[in-house]
This record gives C-alpha cells, sequence and structure tokens, in this order.
C-alpha cells in the first residue's frame, strides 16, 4: 500500500522527464523557432512549461516533473514556438504527442522514449515532423528498483536505451 505522501486522490505519482526534440519542422523560411514544451494532464488541470530555447530545431531540456495521473488520464506534451504565440490562436504549434493511460503504463519506468510528433487534429493541414525524447518513472512510494530496460511504445517512433549521462549516437 503506499502512503498518502506519494498518491493524491487516487492517483499515480509520476516523474516526467523532457530530455529534448529532434528536426523539428521549421515553419519560418529566414529564422529558427524558441521552442518551448508545455505538459498538460488532460482533464486535471495540471499544467507546466519548460523553459524556451533561442533559435534552434533541435531543442535540449532535461527538466522534470511530477504528475499525478489517474487511471484513465492522458499526458499532452504539445512543442510551440515562443515568437509566435502571440501572433493568433494556434500560431506556433509545432507538434504534439498525446500519451494515453495504456500507453503511461506500457512507458512508465522503461527508461528514455523517443515518440513522434504529430498534428493537434488529424484533420489539420499544417505539416508536423520531429520526435521528443522523455521519460516516466513512478514515484509511487515501495517502487524500490527503476526497470530501465526500453520497451515498445504505442508511437510508430523507436525506443531510445536509457543511459543518464550519454544521448544516443546524433543527438549531440
Amino acid at each position: 500500500m503506499t502512503s498518502d505522501g506519494s498518491r493524491r486522490h487516487g492517483h499515480m505519482k509520476i516523474l516526467l522527464t523532457v530530455l529534448c526534440a529532434k528536426n523539428i519542422g521549421k515553419k519560418d523560411f529566414f529564422r529558427l523557432p524558441d521552442p518551448f514544451a508545455k505538459i498538460t494532464v488532460d482533464g486535471s488541470g495540471q499544467c507546466h512549461s519548460t523553459e524556451i530555447c533561442k533559435n534552434t530545431l533541435d531543442p535540449k531540456w532535461n527538466q522534470h516533473y511530477d504528475l499525478y495521473v489517474g487511471h484513465k488520464d492522458s499526458i499532452t506534451i504539445s512543442l510551440w514556438n515562443h515568437k509566435k504565440i502571440h501572433k493568433k490562436q494556434g500560431a506556433g504549434f509545432l507538434g504534439c504527442v498525446r500519451i494515453m493511460s495504456n500507453a503511461i503504463q506500457q512507458l512508465k519506468d522503461a527508461g528514455f522514449q523517443r515518440l513522434d510528433l504529430q498534428r493537434q487534429n488529424p484533420g489539420d493541414a499544417d505539416t508536423v515532423r520531429g520526435q521528443i525524447v522523455i521519460s516516466l518513472i513512478s514515484r509511487d512510494r515501495g517502487v524500490t528498483a527503476v526497470n530501465h530496460q526500453t520497451t515498445e511504445s504505442t508511437q510508430p517512433s523507436p525506443a531510445i536505451p536509457y543511459d543518464p549521462n550519454e544521448l544516443p549516437e546524433g543527438w549531440e
């Protein structure tokens, strides 16, 4: 049984690490974006943002967030260009990943995963490209060992083996 400190209202506590993104699609011809990631637990009101990385298609954050996730909750990580978000509604969108509840269970304690960025809605005309690298680690008490083996994700991207000190080849 877990203590009340590691669960809030029956929700599981997860440590989300947003490591980096790679090959984000360039929307402006003359300028590189200032990307940041916005993390939401859909329906719960939890919302976090990474720092802004200036002028890059390959931002590196390595930022950590404690999330409380219910058994039916999903996590959305969206990438935005800070230079464009104030222009109009939806401007600056660079891509997103939605991690459904069953995928959270599969990705949890499985090391870093590379997930393909998707459109906000399937019918959107905007082209989206790139990947984001994240990990989900259980923070519930009673979990003593963390399994860092990679698993198949529900996304079509290959998994990245976990090594806290080294990025995969070509990601430097």
